[in-house]
């Protein structure tokens, strides 16, 4: 699975959008051998998008900024790959350069795409199956295999109503039962106290 980070994700995005966007085309894509994102950046200390990329399980190639940088190191990395025996890619570029994937003979070309993403005219010929999925905003959360359909929202509501239900005892009949039972307990002890020797039964019964 070859990742064009700035095409599909966008320019430096953030950490919350990059984890949205790459997990709806992680799942999209399904069994995989490898994923692997490139994009150009210049920062060294502190690359958050590598940390949320290898988060993810997705390999981050980091190239210096220049035209078609993120391309052609993908590229390079798929050559790489073919020459060890792989013929199955995954691409995740509505960039022109990925359509050479899809010349050699033995070789399947998937394109993923967002809906309404410009996909160029010789990538779409080249490959075997262009998908689009929905586009998803910064707050969108992509559907994962054992989703319901209920939100986080829904969920944590209904788990807050199952406890509501649980059986509640009334504060003044638990006060009453309380006394009630101190006196009988004082009642049964002054008895025996008075009549050591008889029954209790007798004890209960008035004189």
């Amino acid at each position: 699975m070859l990742v064009d980070l700035e095409n599909v994700v966008g320019f430096r995005p953030k950490r919350r959008t990059l984890r949205t966007r790459m997990t709806a085309l992680l799942d999209a894509a399904g069994p995989r051998h490898h994923a692997v994102a490139a994009y150009a950046s210049l920062e060294d200390a502190d690359d958050v998008t590598a940390s949320t990329l290898a988060a993810l399980g997705v390999a981050p190639l980091r190239v210096t900024p220049g035209p078609d940088a993120a391309e052609l190191a993908l590229l390079a990395h798929a050559r790489r790959m073919q020459a060890d025996g792989c013929a199955r890619f995954t691409v995740c570029s509505g960039d022109h350069a990925f359509a050479v994937l899809g010349d050699a003979d033995a070789s399947s070309l998937e394109v993923l795409v967002w809906q309404g993403q410009p996909v160029a005219t010789g990538l779409t010929a080249a490959a075997d199956h262009v998908r689009r999925l929905p586009r998803l905003g910064d707050g969108d959360i992509p559907a994962g295999p054992g989703d319901t359909g209920n939100t986080g929202r829904l969920t944590q509501h209904q788990v807050t109503s199952r406890s509501k239900r649980q059986a509640h005892v009334p504060l003044d009949n638990l006060v009453t039962g309380f006394a009630t039972g101190i006196g009988i307990a004082l009642g049964a002890r002054l008895g025996s106290l008075l009549w050591p020797g008889a029954p209790v039964e007798e004890r209960r019964r008035p004189c």
